[in-house]
This record gives structure tokens, C-alpha cells and sequence, in this order.
């Protein structure tokens, strides 16, 4: 049995269509977030929500990273974070200890800083705020 060449372009263009239509669902279904190192120091072994980054260059960014999930402080980036520099591993500012307003977002694109503070213990630590804004303490 001999197919036609116009039912072969057709099943083709079908084909291409489902796959187009299957990787747009899976990049509409994921949380893509990429991150610029605004502490002015090179990053090294960058942890941010259980993901490993690695080595991430003062004032460079990463690509765009999928996450299943991100959790926010109402509309504030609260993951958690952790990095090396000059040998040294920071962590997190818990700066929120309410958790109130906490909430995870699955679906969206968002660049953040990764930024630097010293804590009330005198300890430095890391934490993310939207790309080119400020903290409310800032």
C-alpha cells in the first residue's frame, strides 16, 4: 500500500504541530527564574531552592533556571539560599519571621538580585529581592 505524498506532508505537519504544542505546555507549566549576583563578590557552590548553581561571577547572571515551585513572602522572593565566598559559606537572611503571608508560585518568570546583609549576629548572609529593586530596609 503506497501513501500519498500529500497524506505524508500532512501527517508531518501534524507531528510538528504536536510537538511545538507539547513544549510550549511544558515551559508554560514551569516557574522560570533568573538571577544576578549583586554582592559584589564571586559566588561559589550557589544553592537556591535545593537547586545547585555553582559558580556564579560578581555582577553576571545565571540563564533562565525551571523550578517546580518558589516560595515568596507575600510578593518577596523567601527561598532559601546558600553560597561560598572566599571560602567562607553564607546563608539566608531571615529577615521574615512571621510567615504569614507565605505562599508558593509554580507557574510565572522572575529575575532576582542576589544580594548581601549582615544579620543582627554580625554574620553575613544572602537574599533575594526583585531585579534592580530594593529591600524595604534598603
Amino acid at each position: 500500500m503506497k501513501i500519498s505524498k500529500q497524506k505524508k506532508i500532512k501527517a508531518l505537519i501534524f507531528i510538528i504541530t504536536c510537538v511545538i504544542g507539547f513544549t510550549i505546555y511544558l515551559n508554560l507549566k514551569n516557574l522560570h527564574v533568573k538571577f544576578y549576583n549583586k554582592t559584589g563578590e564571586n559566588l561559589d557552590s550557589l544553592v537556591i531552592a535545593e537547586t545547585f548553581i555553582g559558580h556564579l561571577k560578581k555582577d553576571n547572571s545565571t540563564e533562565i533556571i525551571d523550578f517546580k515551585d518558589f516560595y515568596f513572602d507575600g510578593t518577596l522572593p523567601y527561598e532559601q539560599i546558600s553560597a561560598t565566598i572566599k571560602g567562607k559559606k553564607l546563608n539566608k537572611l531571615h529577615w521574615s519571621w512571621c510567615g504569614t503571608n507565605g505562599n508558593k508560585k509554580s507557574k510565572g518568570s522572575f529575575i532576582f538580585d542576589i544580594k548581601k546583609q549582615i544579620d543582627e549576629k554580625g554574620n553575613i548572609c544572602l537574599y533575594l529581592v526583585e531585579h534592580n529593586q530594593k529591600m524595604f530596609w534598603e
